[in-house]
């Protein structure tokens, strides 16, 4: 509910942006300098789109973030972004109002966090044996065990007080999700042939 009521206030934030059916929005290796918000449509995220079975990481709907990790991170994008329908519409964010709006709206920071946890604990889940070690450091990172026990309610409170802590959370589950999608695609390289 959060994301259509704000909608107007965001639109002074950033550019709204239409795309169509395989339009390409962001591209994976390119240095990602916005992050984005998608308000209306579907999006698929994509790692290697200029071969022939590109590799789908996910498909995002309306309400969600996405080339967020690459401000997070200061890294280059580690994936594309291609529009699914003919009527994709988002609002393209630099840095600085990317950070604004996770102060502005809490609902999107707690959004944005529960993302990137997703996405984090299905990594692990997917992660082979030998990243035991790995696995394991997550697992008993501070950050992740003040994530497990957060309630939305607490991490409202708290980022009321402290704005950087929400920044703090996103910047460590968007670094453990960089890593765990760079291991699947080194694997998926080497399992195809790639190399």
């Amino acid at each position: 509910m959060g994301y259509y009521m704000n909608i107007e206030a965001f639109k002074s934030l950033g550019h709204l942006k239409q795309f169509t059916t395989n339009d390409i929005i962001c591209t994976e290796k390119e240095e990602g300098d916005t992050a984005y918000l998608l308000l209306q449509g579907m999006v698929d995220i994509v790692r290697d789109a200029h071969l022939k079975t590109p590799e789908q990481i996910a498909r995002l709907r309306p309400g969600t973030v996405f080339g967020e990790m690459s401000l997070l991170e200061n890294k280059p994008r580690n994936a594309s972004v291609i529009s699914v329908t003919d009527d994709t519409v988002v609002l393209e964010l630099t840095k600085e109002n990317f950070l604004s709006i996770l102060n502005y709206d809490k609902e999107i920071a707690w959004n944005l966090l529960q993302t990137l946890l997703n996405r984090a604990e299905t990594g692990i889940k997917n992660c082979p044996f030998g990243s035991l070690a790995f696995v394991t450091d997550f697992k008993n990172n501070s950050f992740y065990i003040q994530i497990q026990k957060l309630s939305c309610e607490q991490f409202y409170e708290i980022i009321a007080h402290d704005g950087e802590y929400a920044l703090k959370l996103l910047k460590f589950l968007s670094s453990t999700v960089a890593r765990l999608n760079e291991d699947a695609h080194q694997r998926r390289i080497k399992h195809c042939g790639y190399l």
